[in-house]
Parts: structure tokens; C-alpha cells; sequence
């Protein structure tokens, strides 16, 4: 039996062709892509989709040879003039509806009936430009006055299933709760139906968000940081305890100045009811956690779903390091907007694969005796795909489409590493050279 993620492949292959998409491309009063061009609508998505991070001359260059059109010839300031016309909203719609298919059906895991979700803010480099400095800010330091050019990206990464739901792109000012709020809205774009649990680190327990989340439905895990709600917390009985946060005047008035449309909301309200969790760490640090979560589920259980957060920190390293996510094509800002949110498309693509590709190494491995669970190389398979991604995509049989991405997972496959779980440390930062011997790219 062919594998879901096939037909997927089939329906976003020829979504790439349909009439329609060229509404989605346009940016707003504009009627771009509505003459033949050398380089038509899907030429220019496809080219946007397989970069990997060299020269643009270099880009077309492998693109046309990849199509078989070597005749092809397109300066490089043409290609960059008409991506300049390009939306980059078509690739968050494309990623939206490559997704869907996937929600809508009985394939996606779930934790205790719940979706599991993790929420973060990650800064990523973009071109250092005018544009760019005006748009998302700098990152200063004490060695340079403008600073680094930043942007503030807030990813929406689903643990169990490994895909990125959403991503925005900010200012660097821009707060992350905000942020966050903007990837939840997303779910209902893609009319998810299962109940959601999102976790959350330091930075995001407030009363104001708090509120935002019981009123859209969605469940929720956060660490609290040390000087979170002190006074609640010493007046606790256990561990683990019911806490009623009083909306205070002090605590009003701040909501008063950044959100004075639910302060009168929260004014009537009056209180909020969490439930906290203490438990101590291995450093000898608190973890305090809250959550709606009820008393049915253990505090351990607790502390255990909030470490799985992690896997969000560690798909922002494959995104930048991996995937060479901020390698954008040029300075203007709409080239950062289109390369962030294609890449993450295609994470989401090389994903869909490699769970495939992971669920044959896992019970090949446990056939084998192995010590450890087995899955696939993230590095080898995300290399592979690029090398490959292009033929499968042009390719206009439906068969020959399919027995190509066959033989990419049973490639995947051939690639294996131990999955260990090694004992948690604290963070501490890692001065190392930038080309490591054990991690060079894979294309």
C-alpha cells in the first residue's frame, strides 16, 4: 500500500499548474504574471523551492539544467525583478494546503487526544541593507553601533508529528506573544478540529495571554520564570496546586496600556484559575510550570511534556544550519519573506518523507536486536531531497513520480543513527569553530 504522503505529493505537483494559484502570487492591486514570461508562475515557485543557498546565476543555472532547458537564458536581474512581483503570502498558502491534507486525515499523532504543539521566537540573520535595517531592526552589541540586522521569526512546530504549522517574521522589537498569537489563528486557516495543547518556555505566563488562550480553546504548558506570580506561589498547599491569580489593579494596568481592548474584559472577570507545578531540576534550579491541565494528569507527566519543548529549539538549528534557511537570495526585504517561508515548506515536505522513511528504521531495527531505537539522518535526508526534489516535481507521470520517491525513502533509509536520550545539563555556551569536522552540509 502506497505510502499518504505520496498522494500529497501528486496534489502539490499539480497545484504548482492550476490557473488559480496566479490570484495567490499577486501582491495586492498588482496584475503580475498575467503575460508570458521566460520564467512563468511555476518555474519561479519551483526555483524559490529548490535553492540551496549558492549564487543566483548559480540557482538558474542548476534549475534550467535540472529541467532539461539549457536553452533557457534569464539575466539575473530579470529573475530578480519579477521575484521582487512575487507575494511571498503563496508559500505560507502552500504550506497551509500541503498540511492540510495531512490534519484532515486519521495519520497525525497525538498526546493523551491532544495535538502537541510548541511555540518559540528564534532571531534570524537577514541581508545587511537599508531596507532590511528599516523593516526588522538591528541586534547591537558592544563592538557596533547598527548592530547585526535581525529578524524576530515565531515558529509553531508540532512535536509529535514534526512539522512546522507557521512561522511569522517580525520586527525584532516585535513582541513574542504577539507573535504566538498569530500562529495560533493559523489553525483555524487550516480548520484543525482536535483539541490543541501548546507548551511554552520563559517569557510568554501572562495574565493578558492566559486569557487569550482560554478564549480561542487552546490548552496550554508554560514554564514560569522565578519571579512569576511569587506571592501565589508561596501560599500554595502542595506542589501541586490550583492557584487563583487576582486581576489586581496593578496587574490591570498593564493590560491597560498594551491590550485596552480586553481591559475591561479582565476588569469583570476579576480572577484567573491555573493549576502550578514545582518539582526541582537536576541543576538544583525550581521548575515551575502552569497549565489548565487537570489533576488527572501527574506533575512527572508534566515536567516529562514540557521537556519536549526542546524539539522546537532543535528544528530553528536544522532550519539555520540545515537547511541554510538565512541564506537569502538578495537585500531587498520581500526575498527574506519568500526564501524563510519556502524553506520551511520544504522542511515540511522533506519531513513527510523522512516519518516514512523513520517508521521502516525503526522496526528494521528492532528486527536487527538494536541497542537503541534507529531513524534516518536528518542531515543525509534533508541533502537528498534537495538533490531530488526537482525531478520528482517535473515529472508529469503520476507512476514514474511515485517510483522516484520510493527510491529517495529507501535512500533515506540506508543512512540510519542511534536515537539516544542522554541525560539533561544546563545550557551553557559552546565556542567552536564554524566548520565542524562531524557536521558539513549535505549539499
Amino acid at each position: 500500500m502506497d505510502k499518504p504522503y505520496k498522494g500529497r505529493f501528486q496534489k502539490f505537483s499539480e497545484s504548482l499548474s492550476d490557473p488559480e494559484l496566479i490570484n495567490y502570487a499577486r501582491q495586492i492591486g498588482k496584475n503580475t504574471f498575467s503575460r508570458k514570461r521566460k520564467m512563468p508562475l511555476k518555474d519561479m515557485l519551483l526555483c524559490c523551492l529548490s535553492k540551496k543557498g549558492l549564487t543566483t546565476a548559480f540557482e538558474l543555472r542548476n534549475y534550467f539544467k535540472e529541467k532539461g532547458d539549457f536553452s533557457m537564458q534569464l539575466s539575473i536581474q530579470g529573475y530578480l525583478q519579477q521575484r521582487k512581483r512575487l507575494n511571498p503570502e503563496i508559500f505560507p498558502y502552500l504550506n497551509r494546503n500541503y498540511l492540510m491534507d495531512f490534519y484532515h486525515s486519521d495519520e497525525p499523532k497525538l498526546w493523551n487526544g491532544y495535538l502537541l504543539i510548541a511555540i518559540d521566537g528564534s532571531k534570524a540573520e537577514v541581508p545587511n541593507s537599508k531596507e532590511n535595517r528599516e523593516t526588522f531592526g538591528n541586534s547591537g552589541n558592544q563592538h557596533s553601533k547598527t548592530g547585526q540586522v535581525r529578524a524576530l521569526v515565531s515558529g509553531m512546530y508540532d512535536i509529535l508529528n514534526h512539522f512546522y504549522l507557521d512561522i511569522e517574521i517580525e520586527h525584532i522589537s516585535v513582541s513574542e506573544n504577539e507573535l504566538a498569537k498569530r500562529n495560533l489563528k493559523h489553525l483555524r486557516e487550516m480548520e484543525i478540529r482536535r483539541p490543541v495543547l501548546a507548551v511554552f518556555d520563559r517569557g510568554y505566563p501572562s495574565l493578558e495571554f492566559i486569557d487569550f488562550l482560554e478564549k480561542e480553546g487552546i490548552h496550554y504548558l508554560m514554564r514560569l520564570s522565578s519571579n512569576d506570580y511569587k506571592a501565589e506561589r508561596k501560599q500554595m498547599q502542595s506542589a501541586d496546586d490550583k492557584v487563583i491569580l487576582k486581576h489586581s489593579s496593578a496587574r490591570l494596568q498593564k493590560i491597560r496600556k498594551k491590550h485596552p481592548e480586553q481591559y475591561e474584559h479582565m476588569k469583570k472577570k476579576g480572577k484567573t484559575t491555573v493549576r502550578i507545578s514545582r518539582s526541582a531540576i537536576p541543576s538544583g534550579n525550581e521548575l515551575a510550570l502552569v497549565t489548565d491541565l487537570p489533576d488527572t494528569i501527574a506533575a512527572e507527566e508534566l515536567a516529562g511534556l514540557y521537556y519536549q519543548r526542546w524539539e522546537i529549539e532543535k528544528k530553528y538549528h536544522t532550519l539555520k544550519n540545515k537547511m541554510k534557511f538565512e541564506s537569502v537570495t538578495g537585500k531587498s526585504s520581500v526575498y527574506v519573506y519568500q526564501d524563510f517561508w519556502a524553506q520551511v515548506l520544504v522542511y515540511n515536505m522533506v519531513q513527510d518523507i523522512r516519518n516514512s522513511a523513520d517508521e521502516e528504521a525503526a522496526s528494521s531495527g528492532r528486527k536487527n536486536g538494536n541497542k537503541y531505537p534507529m531513524h534516518t539522518n536528518e542531515n543525509i535526508a534533508i541533502g537528498l531531497f534537495k538533490e531530488s526534489m526537482l525531478k520528482i516535481l517535473l515529472e508529469q507521470e503520476e507512476k514514474k513520480r511515485i517510483q522516484k520517491l520510493n527510491e529517495l525513502q529507501e535512500e533515506m533509509e540506508r543512512y540510519v543513527v542511534p536515537k539516544r536520550e542522554r541525560p539533561s545539563k544546563e545550557r551553557r555556551k559552546n565556542i567552536s569553530n564554524k566548520y565542524k569536522n562531524n557536521q558539513k552540509s549535505s549539499f
